[in-house]
């Protein structure tokens, strides 16, 4: 299957033939790190090879249009419920940078003691059977070879069919892996005996695979109420986790520590966080690290979550870490949508682009608060160890309810998690392995009679399924009414019929978001809120995000509602395109002729770099091409513009007006127009306008011959200005 840049992803087409796929790669796969890499004007200190296909940062086209990918593998995680419409998001991320992409598995899957077959739909995540997983790593490889960079597909080995999804995922090319039998004990309630049991025989397999393994000790101060205090405890569910894994048979480097910081701002986040992050590092040397965020105080305001990202990036960069997970911005308040899974992506990647070469231009104090709050840290959790391995040992630390405390140790409140080693999900169900135990398969634990010297144990059997695929017995689908097939029946019909819905986390799920500032008490506003929107024609208006400005002054506020509309394809009006030329071209016609243009800021607006950018050499302007330009500056009279024209000749007026009070800049546009008019040189004169709330339309509207927007390049402006002097001739 290969994907092109200018057409949609087919799921139709991904699904065909799918009992006969084989991913192309297994195993985990890091960047390719390049030292001091050059790339448009700058020399980059900590980046990795470059994309064949990505969307630059927003301010790329100031330089370039350079897309420079920083040195840490980048995390998205997605949650839609639906594995078909998450693969286009997965593509859309892909081209954002990320290349590390986690599905989070169904609300539930951990108390299921088997493989789930079909594509059910599932809540709050992705129910992981065979085909969801064979569907998204064919995907994934098409994304790869367009973006031109490996990506790392990820879910979880936990819960009671822990051995049975290992073994799928080491199938399958899955590349990484949640593994961690203190998760499911004390976040699943998973019998202590089946966790561990389970965990040795998957741990084994993902090693084999050469899956990379994240631990879940995150949760701890992912969940607590006062999460800072937490901290010793994490060193220890780390220790445990890593020397299991290490006993499974995991080499180090397959090994990684889902870390959290434990605090946001308005708490003083570096002070506490920095010296916990610093010191986990030093303890756990050798081992990879995965830096997650802590969504524990998020709320729902984007803007407060992407500032709190930002500093946990930076974190992560003093602190070293080796894979940077994302905050979708919106996951207080909903499941994650497309577009806010891309602005977690490029949250990280701008502040890590941002920061690149921070290692040479700072260095953490040896001496100070820093290193004594680090060190404190570690005898803490030196000192937690030590009573767990006085009371008995980890099963009588979690039956007293050692875990999960919110004081800080050796402080505690008895509010830890209590687990009855004997009880949980699975209990009784481990089983002694007899002494003339067989299993004709490899990547197994423990002792296996089939397995003599350097022999594999399947090799008499021709193979088990980890070394003979075909030997994989495929299910598509088991459920008539649910699955993939069904849900796509509306998609694919009304993509044939050429329309188009607005979505945000499934296909056309007709979700939109409003904005509004509502100048009343909170309680009214929102009130009011909800019937602006409804108003709008809004369905089932619903408040996702409310932030006071003042208690009498009003507050604002986002509301999600459903749009239920189809728009015709066909039926669209699309406005002209012009193709800017080729700048030998424009060059070529414009020196010999000796062409004035003048241009300013109008009004009492004093915005000027938008102008100087269109204009000036130095920023890739008209001047480049042979233009005379004569930039009168800001707040400049329509009148001056004018006499300026008739004075040098000009053949265009171009005007700069950002300020819209009171529709100031359709006023400008329409007196350049009408005053032209006046003075006998509008047959002349090209008049054009620029300006963030200036469009083509609007320009023309006014009278003049074109408008421009945001974003708009001095080459463009040029072809506009030959092509129309062309026609004059």
């Amino acid at each position: 299957m290969k994907l092109s840049p200018d057409s949609k992803l087919d799921i139709a087409e991904l699904l065909r033939d799918l009992e006969h796929f084989r991913p192309k790669r297994k195993g985990w796969s890091w960047r390719r790190r390049i030292e001091n890499q050059s790339i448009g004007p700058f020399i980059y200190r900590d980046s990795a090879q470059s994309l064949k296909h990505s969307v630059p940062l927003a301010a790329a086209h100031h330089f370039d249009h350079i897309d420079p990918q920083c040195d840490l593998v980048i995390t998205t995680e997605i949650a839609s419920g639906r594995f078909e419409d998450d693969l286009r998001r997965m593509r859309m991320a892909a081209w954002h940078g990320a290349d590390h992409i986690m599905v989070i598995r169904t609300t539930g899957q951990s108390h299921i003691d088997g493989l789930i077959e079909g594509t059910p739909e599932g809540v709050g995540g992705i129910p992981i059977s065979r085909k969801q997983i064979r569907a998204t790593r064919k995907a994934l490889d098409a994304i790869e070879d367009e973006v031109g960079r490996p990506i790392n597909f990820h879910s979880y080995v936990s819960g009671l069919a822990g051995p049975d999804i290992a073994v799928l995922f080491a199938e399958e090319g899955v590349n990484g892996a949640h593994q961690d039998p203190q998760y499911n004990v004390l976040y699943r309630d998973v019998n202590m005996h089946r966790s561990f049991v389970d965990a040795a025989e998957a741990k084994r397999v993902l090693a084999d695979a050469g899956i990379l393994q994240l631990d879940g000790a995150h949760n701890a101060n992912a969940t607590a109420r006062e999460a800072w205090k937490v901290t010793p405890e994490l060193f220890v569910q780390h220790a445990i986790n890593c020397a299991y894994s290490r006993a499974a048979g995991m080499p180090d480097d397959l090994i990684a520590l889902s870390t959290v910081p434990p605090t946001a701002p308005p708490a003083p986040k570096l002070r506490l966080d920095l010296p916990y992050a610093v010191a986990l590092r030093e303890v756990f040397a050798g081992f990879r690290f995965r830096a997650q965020q802590n969504t524990r105080y998020m709320e729902a305001n984007a803007r407060e979550v992407n500032v709190t990202h930002v500093l946990d990036t930076l974190i992560s960069k003093l602190a070293r870490t080796d894979i940077q997970s994302t905050i979708t911005p919106d996951e207080g308040r909903n499941i994650p949508w497309h577009y806010n899974n891309i602005a977690g992506v490029n949250t990280a990647r701008q502040t890590l682009m941002g920061i690149d070469g921070l290692g040479e231009l700072l260095r953490l104090r040896e001496t100070g608060p820093l290193r004594d709050k680090a060190r404190e840290l570690k005898e803490r959790a030196v000192l937690f160890l030590e009573e767990i391995l006085d009371g008995g040992g980890y099963y009588a630390a979690v039956a007293a309810g050692q875990f999960v405390d919110q004081g800080f140790y050796p402080e505690r409140r008895g509010d830890g998690i209590v687990r009855d080693p004997e009880g949980g999900d699975g209990a009784d169900s481990v089983i002694p392995r007899a002494p003339d135990y067989g299993a004709p398969v490899c990547s197994h634990f423990g002792n296996n009679i089939y397995a003599q010297g350097d022999a594999r144990a399947c090799d008499a059997h021709g193979g088990c399924t980890l070394c003979d695929p075909d030997k994989i017995q495929y299910i598509d689908e088991l459920d008539a009414d649910d699955n993939v097939n069904r849900r796509l029946e509306r998609p694919l019909d009304e993509h044939r019929r050429g329309l188009l819905r607005p979505e945000v986390e499934k296909h056309g799920d007709n979700v939109v978001s409003v904005t509004l500032f509502v100048p009343a008490s909170p309680r009214v506003a929102e009130a009011a809120a909800l019937q602006m929107a409804a108003h709008m024609g809004l369905k089932d208006p619903q408040v996702i995000s409310r932030r006071m400005m003042h208690p009498a002054e009003g507050s604002v506020f986002e509301i999600k509602g459903i749009l239920d509309i189809a728009i015709a394809i066909d039926e669209l009006e699309l406005p002209q395109r012009l193709e800017p030329l080729d700048d030998a071209e424009i060059e070529s016609w414009v020196r010999p002729r000796e062409i004035h243009v003048v241009a300013a800021t109008v009004g009492e607006d004093e915005h000027s770099v938008g102008l100087h950018e269109i204009l000036d050499i130095k920023h890739g302007g008209i001047e480049r091409y042979g233009f005379h330009c004569h930039n009168l500056g800001t707040s400049v009279s329509i009148e001056r513009l004018l006499d300026t024209a008739a004075q040098t000749d000009a053949r265009a007026v171009l005007i700069s007006t950002i300020i819209t009070h009171a529709d100031v800049h359709q006023k400008h546009m329409r007196q350049l127009h009408e005053l032209a008019l006046e003075r006998g040189l509008r047959e002349r004169l090209l008049l054009v306008a620029g300006g963030t709330q200036v469009t083509d339309s609007l320009a023309r509207e006014c009278g003049l011959d074109a408008g421009f927007g945001r974003g708009t390049s001095g080459r463009e402006l040029a072809s506009f200005i030959v092509g129309r002097l062309r026609q004059a001739v």
